[in-house]
Parts: C-alpha cells; sequence; structure tokens
C-alpha cells in the first residue's frame, strides 16, 4: 500500500507539474497578443489518509498535489476606474477634434484666413469712401463683398458637412455598441457553458469578453456586473443593455427639426424609440456625465442646423406682437402669447428661448460656431444694405397696384424704401434706387408698388416667392448677381449724379459700430473684427481646454493601465523563470516515480 501511495504522489507532482509548464507556455505565447491577460496555476493538497489520531494530533499521509485552478491575475477594482477614465477621455477628445476641424475652416491654420476676406473688403470700402465714383474702386468693392460672402458660405457649408460627417460617426458607434454587445452576449454563453461543471475557467473567453467591455466603455457610459456563473449584465447610459436572455439594440431615428436637416439621435426601440442621452444637462466631471465617445459626437454636433436666430437678441424682445421674436416664432408655427414678447431681457419670451439657449446650442461646439459666424455676417450684410438701401416706417394703410396690376394694401409698420435718403445708380442707372449689395435666394429686397395717389412705394419683402420668411443667413445669401455685373449700380451718387459721399463714409464707419455680442451672456458689445477675433479665439479657447483635459486623462489612464499591466501583463522573463522552476518540478517527479517503481520491483522480485 505504500509503495502505490508513493506512486499516487509522484504521478499527482508530474501532472501538476505538466499543467503548470503548460500554463507557462500558453502565457509566453500571448506576451504580444492585446488584452490577454496571465494566468497562474495554483496548487492544492489532495485527500489525506489518516494512520491514527493523537492527544493534540491526528496522524495523516498525503496522496500528493493537485491543480486547484487555472486563474487570471486580475485586479476588477482597476478595470472599473480604467474604464471610466477612458472613457472621459474619449468624450473629449471629440470635443477637441472638433474645435481642430473650425480652426481648419476658418483657415486658421493656414496663411489665409477668414479674417483676411474681412480686411479686404473694409479695405476696398475705405477706397471707395475716397472716391465714390471711382468704376476701379467699386468694381473692387463688389468683388471683394462678392469674396467674401462666397467664403463666409464656404465656411458654413464646411460646418455643415461636418456635422453630416459626425452623423455618420454616430450610426457607426451605435452598430459598434450593438455588435459590442451580441460579442459580450456570446461570451457570457459559451463562458457559462465551459465553466458549469465547475472544472476549469474559461480564462481565454473572460479576455476577450474583457477587451470588449473595454472597447465599449470608450464609446458609451456602461455600468456592469458579472453573477455567480460568469454572465455579466450591463447598463448603457442607465438603462439595461445586455441581460442574461438578450441583447437590447440602439438604433437610431432622424431628429425632428424644422430644417428637415437628418441629423440622427440613438434611440432605444423597447422603450418606444426613448432617447438614449438627455443632452439637456448641464456637461460637468462632477456630474460624470461626460462620458463616451458617442455624446461627445453628439455634443459637438449639436441638434439642428443653427442660424442667428438660435441665439436671442434680447432687443427682440420688447414690442409685443410686432416683435421679431414674436414674429419668428408665428412663422414657425407656434402660438406665441404676444405680453410673453414685451420687456426685452426681462420678458418670459426671452428667458425661456435663453433656457434654451444655454442648454442646446452653446454646449455643441459646431452648432455654436455656425450661430455665431451666421450672427456676424447677418449684422454685416443688413448693416450695409440698409446703409445703401435704407428703409422707413410706413406711419399709415397705403392702397395701390403692383407691377402686374394686383390691387395691394401697404399696411401700417411694413417697411418701404426710404427714398429721400436712399442714393442713386451712377451714369446710366443714375434713377435707379434700392439696389442691395447683399440678396436672399429667391426674393427681390423690394416690390415696386404704385399708390393711389400715383406715387411710386419700393415695399420691402420680408417673405420669398414661396410664402416663408427669408432672413438674410447664410444658407439664403448670395452677392447681388446684377451689381456684380454692373458696379453702375452701387447706389452711391447722389439725385444730381454727383458722389455721395456720405452714404460711402457711413459703410466705412460701420466697420467700427460696436453692436455686436458674440453670446447673450457677453456684456461689451464688439465690432465686427474685435467680434470675429472673439469668436476664433473662443473656439481655440475651448480647443486649449479641451486638449488639457485630454492630457490628465491620458496620463490617468496611462498610470491605471500602467498598474493593470502590472498585475495581468505577462513578463517573459518571469515566465522563462517559472518554466524552469516546473520543468525542474516535473524532473523530479519524475525521478521519483522512477525510485519508487525500482524499489516496488526489487521488493517484488526478491520477495
Amino acid at each position: 500500500m505504500g509503495g502505490m501511495t508513493g506512486l499516487t504522489i509522484g504521478v499527482s507532482g508530474l501532472k501538476s507539474s505538466q499543467n503548470a509548464i503548460n500554463t507557462t507556455a500558453h502565457n509566453l505565447a500571448n506576451v504580444n497578443t492585446k488584452g490577454y491577460v496571465r494566468q497562474q496555476i495554483v496548487f492544492s493538497d489532495t485527500s489525506y489518509i489518516n494512520l491514527g489520531v493523537g492527544g493534540v494530533y491526528t496522524n495523516q499521509s498525503g496522496m500528493g498535489v493537485s491543480v486547484q485552478e487555472v486563474r487570471r491575475v486580475r485586479d476588477i477594482l482597476l478595470d472599473k476606474a480604467y474604464r471610466q477614465e477612458v472613457s472621459r477621455q474619449a468624450f473629449y477628445e471629440k470635443q477637441y477634434l472638433a474645435t481642430e476641424e473650425i480652426q481648419e475652416l476658418f483657415g486658421e491654420f493656414n496663411n489665409v484666413t477668414f479674417a483676411n476676406f474681412m480686411e479686404d473688403f473694409r479695405s476696398a470700402m475705405q477706397e471707395v469712401a475716397k472716391e465714390p465714383q471711382g468704376m476701379t474702386q467699386r468694381s473692387a468693392m463688389i468683388q471683394s463683398a462678392a469674396n467674401f460672402i462666397n467664403e463666409a458660405v464656404k465656411i458654413y457649408d464646411g460646418l455643415k458637412d461636418y456635422q453630416d460627417l459626425l452623423n455618420e460617426q454616430v450610426v457607426n458607434m451605435v452598430n459598434r455598441i450593438n455588435q459590442l454587445g451580441d460579442t459580450i452576449y456570446a461570451l457570457n454563453k459559451k463562458i457559462s457553458s465551459v465553466e458549469a461543471a465547475d472544472m476549469e475557467a474559461a480564462n481565454d473567453f473572460r479576455d476577450q469578453r474583457d477587451n470588449a467591455l473595454d472597447e465599449l466603455s470608450s464609446i458609451i457610459n456602461i455600468q456592469y456586473d458579472e453573477d455567480i456563473n460568469g454572465v455579466v449584465t450591463v447598463k448603457a447610459e442607465g438603462v439595461e443593455f445586455i441581460s442574461e436572455i438578450n441583447v437590447k439594440h440602439m438604433s437610431v431615428e432622424a431628429l425632428h427639426t424644422p430644417e428637415d436637416s437628418g441629423l440622427l439621435t440613438p434611440v432605444w426601440p423597447h422603450l418606444r424609440d426613448k432617447e438614449v442621452f438627455n443632452l439637456n444637462v448641464t456637461i460637468s466631471t462632477t456630474k460624470e456625465n461626460d462620458l463616451g465617445a458617442l455624446k461627445g459626437v453628439l455634443l459637438a454636433r449639436g441638434d439642428k442646423i443653427a442660424d442667428y436666430t438660435d441665439i436671442p437678441n434680447s432687443d427682440d424682445y420688447k414690442d409685443g406682437a410686432n416683435s421679431i421674436a414674436f414674429k419668428r416664432a408665428q412663422a414657425a408655427g407656434l402660438n406665441p402669447i404676444a405680453t410673453d414678447y414685451m420687456g426685452g431681457k426681462d420678458s418670459a419670451a426671452y428667458k425661456r428661448d435663453l433656457e434654451v439657449y444655454d442648454k442646446q446650442l452653446s454646449q455643441s461646439t459646431v452648432r455654436t460656431v455656425m450661430a455665431e459666424l451666421d450672427q456676424l455676417v447677418n449684422e454685416m450684410v443688413t448693416k450695409f444694405n440698409d446703409i445703401l438701401c435704407p428703409n422707413k416706417e410706413v406711419a399709415a394703410d397705403i392702397t395701390g397696384t403692383d407691377e402686374n396690376g394686383n390691387a395691394v394694401t401697404i399696411t401700417k409698420g411694413s417697411f418701404i424704401l426710404d427714398t429721400e435718403n436712399a442714393g442713386y445708380g451712377y451714369s446710366e442707372n443714375s434713377d435707379v434706387q434700392g439696389t442691395e449689395l447683399f440678396s436672399r435666394k429667391d426674393v427681390e429686397r423690394y416690390t415696386k408698388v404704385t399708390g393711389n395717389d400715383g406715387t411710386i412705394y419700393y415695399v420691402y419683402n420680408e417673405k420669398n416667392a414661396f410664402g416663408s420668411e427669408s432672413l438674410y443667413t447664410l444658407s439664403n445669401l448670395k452677392i447681388n448677381e446684377d451689381m456684380l455685373h454692373d458696379d453702375t449700380l452701387l447706389p452711391l451718387s447722389n439725385s444730381e449724379g454727383g458722389e455721395f459721399r456720405a452714404r460711402a463714409e457711413a459703410l466705412v464707419d460701420a466697420w467700427n459700430d460696436a453692436s455686436l455680442k458674440l453670446t447673450p451672456n457677453h456684456n461689451n458689445q464688439k465690432s465686427f473684427m474685435d467680434y470675429y477675433t472673439e469668436l476664433v479665439d473662443q473656439v481655440a479657447n475651448a480647443g486649449s481646454l479641451y486638449e488639457n483635459m485630454i492630457n490628465h486623462q491620458e496620463t490617468l489612464t496611462n498610470e491605471i493601465d500602467g498598474g493593470r499591466q502590472g498585475i495581468c501583463g505577462v513578463s517573459s522573463d518571469e515566465e522563462l523563470t517559472n518554466l524552469i522552476k516546473f520543468h525542474a518540478a516535473y524532473n523530479a517527479a519524475s525521478r521519483y516515480i522512477t525510485v519508487v517503481d525500482q524499489m516496488m520491483e526489487h521488493l517484488v522480485t526478491r520477495l
């Protein structure tokens, strides 16, 4: 019996050493495999034979050694910390990339910036102010105006294209989230199947699942738990995503915006298409809602194509039903209350719109810049057009007929060309008034109406040929092509055909008029050039802030990942040392079995 027991002990040592060698070889084979976690073999005693019981001890004889488990060396607390910080890093990386793209569009990384086009436009106006009748100066000013508006439209269209690009990223990220969910769910089943008999651990499958969780956490904020059966359940943005029985896929649907922008938002189909993210909450690290690349993309992109009307101006909320904001709300199909539009910045409507601005637009890098650029161009275009073609308000209703012979009424409060203060064209166009420098698409600035008393009126058109409100926005702007081809239409002459220097000088003075605020929360008003400088500084400062956050996150994640790798990473030197150790143990067990075998053979043959 003793000899057979000796053989059992030797065989157990042989098998255990062989398993240890195999485990070490597996570690060495995966030393460069991304996400592989070092496996460690744990030995334990096998059963004992009780030989007797003393007063204070039990006399036992061991039966050898066995492999208790082959475990992964991993720290789950470091995993959770790493995934959260990687998620935050990915969020700010998307925000930072947006600021870089914007600066690229404005030419801030090149020698020719948008500011150069503005300067050229201003210089051309200054030359015209010196000689309003000069054809060369007029032609140069009109051409510089065309270059200015074309560049502004190019930047604006570039921002819309970037929104489309971010939109594609949203779709790709949602698809990837669903793929990772399916992968984790499939690995859950494999792990449960392998470990059901409690014979071995599905370590390689667990490594694959952890890699999938690492990637998933970088895209979206997740919370996860592992049950006693080895199944990991995952919540994404607080909603159940992966359960023990299924994966609840995410989807996308179009945002409902008036301009039908085609922008998409992630939704949960199983929750009646509830939106995955609430983007109307202030983003901050303390709230721990600055997590995930997908959220970063959505915030950078914004939820609509913006224009200057998205920035509330308190001056538009003063006159009740006659206020610009009230009419704009009506045009949008809303049912505004006139009393809400009284009192400017103290009006109820302004406070509501300001809250929307703070919660939605101001948090979106691209949408904010779109609105601010459009606000700059709108103010410039409106001022220059109003100088060349000044309007005045009609004091009482006027009846007459339009150019097609239709009876019309010019209602009180409408705007008409102020012919007494407007300039004229030059030379053969010396009787032409009301030619604007910048035009809206599908609409003339004025409709000519002959009053019943024979007076000619030029009625300002607020709507286009399709009956919709027509604004001087970058999506609706162009240079006046008639003036581009005939610079004598530029109304800088007086009624006698002489130069109208006051109008030309007013164009130059407009550049120094501090009338613009970058945001409703700014106190100081800026001139055109100062406003643009503040705009690009705002983007640069945001980019610098995001870059600092990224650098901080990189340092933090590298430290945490370094700690992870120090625990779970494979060291070839350490594994080679283990290989030598376990090989020596294997040889020792082999020799032990040989000695026991020889001893038993000797006893059997001699006795």
